[in-house]
């Protein structure tokens, strides 16, 4: 995870800001996966602290002489992830929100001079789960902290944030990652457990997060998306609504979505490539499935699919119905295919 946390060009910035001794007094990270924002705060700290190259491992090697810089940055880097290091404070207790007295702390701790370098730093988790008054309380020392004094905030959406606090801090933005980055990520975490094309699927489903990603794959939904895109895309329209009703109760709507349009797609360049196509397939292991598809369903069909899907999606963006809408997407392309 950390090495594709340092692949994004907001990691890339603080990074160079450091370099450049530029680094400003607050910032915003903002992080669109709850499950993985402590950590990529985390990794961001380090470089406020030129420690980000060292990692448990270096600290055992290096401990021998306590005095060494190398030594001293690795024993850093160790106590920030365990959330002990005197000078890097985060706030709040992981799982728990912001609250006023937490803020009320981090202003006293702010007064107090650091305890190993010329620097402190405050690491604030997910910000936007605050509420107004917690933020209004932090207000001035943002503005205006004091000498040594820097912040990193979190949040996993900018919205709930003021915007008082928004002109306070520097946004550093981690964008959706892509399916091949992600893959291979998944691919260090859980590659003993899991094939490459399963870590794959679960990557192109998860909208570019690698905590929604980890969801599908450590609930096992995985396989029942997979289920339910096959149920759907073979469905006979008289049995649609029941099937769409019941395939509709699931929470990972957006996921059912995407795999939908992977599964089109996988069809579609058998229909136009055939045996040329297996080395594109997401799918492959599914092509008995994909080849009954790619003859059930006409060219023009296949290709209205991604069009079709790209709608429910915006249905879904705007709180539609999703049985009702799922059904209406498969119901057109089946028209289509008419």
């Amino acid at each position: 995870m950390q090495t594709l946390l340092k692949t994004t060009q907001a990691y890339q910035l603080l990074k160079t800001e450091r370099e450049d001794a530029r680094l400003g007094h607050a910032y915003l990270l903002l992080f669109n996966d709850s499950k993985n924002l402590r950590f990529a705060l985390k990794t961001f700290a380090k470089l406020f602290f030129s420690c980000e190259n060292f990692c448990e491992n270096s600290y055992e090697i290096s401990r021998e002489n306590s005095d060494n810089d190398d030594a001293k940055k690795a024993r850093i880097s160790k106590l920030i992830d365990t959330e002990t290091f005197s000078d890097c404070l985060f706030f709040p207790l992981d799982g728990k929100k912001l609250t006023v007295e937490d803020a009320e702390k981090i202003q006293e701790e702010s007064t107090l001079n650091p305890v190993e370098g010329d620097k402190k730093l405050f690491v604030i988790g997910d910000f936007a789960e605050a509420n107004v008054q917690t933020q209004n309380k932090l207000l001035k020392l943002l503005e205006e902290p004091p000498k040594g004094v820097q912040f990193l905030l979190g949040a996993t959406t900018v919205f709930p944030v003021l915007p008082t606090v928004l002109s306070r801090t520097k946004k550093l933005e981690i964008q959706p990652f892509d399916v091949d980055k992600l893959t291979e990520c998944l691919f260090r975490l859980y590659g003993d457990k899991y094939t490459r094309e399963t870590l794959t699927l679960c990557a192109a489903t998860s909208g570019g997060s690698v905590g929604e990603a980890q969801r599908i794959l450590d609930g096992g939904y995985y396989k029942t998306l997979m289920d339910n895109a096959f149920a759907l895309a073979q469905a006979n329209p008289a049995r649609l609504p029941a099937l769409a009703r019941q395939v509709g109760e699931t929470k990972y709507q957006k996921e059912l979505l995407s795999l939908l349009r992977i599964l089109f797609r996988d069809a579609l360049l058998i229909k136009t490539q055939g045996k040329n196509a297996e080395k594109s397939l997401m799918l492959r292991s599914q092509r008995a499935v994909l080849t009954i598809l790619a003859e059930k369903y006409t060219l023009s069909a296949l290709f209205f699919a991604q069009e079709a899907i790209s709608e429910a999606e915006k249905q879904v963006r705007f709180n539609a119905v999703f049985p009702q809408c799922i059904e209406l997407c498969i119901a057109n392309i089946q028209a289509k295919n008419k």
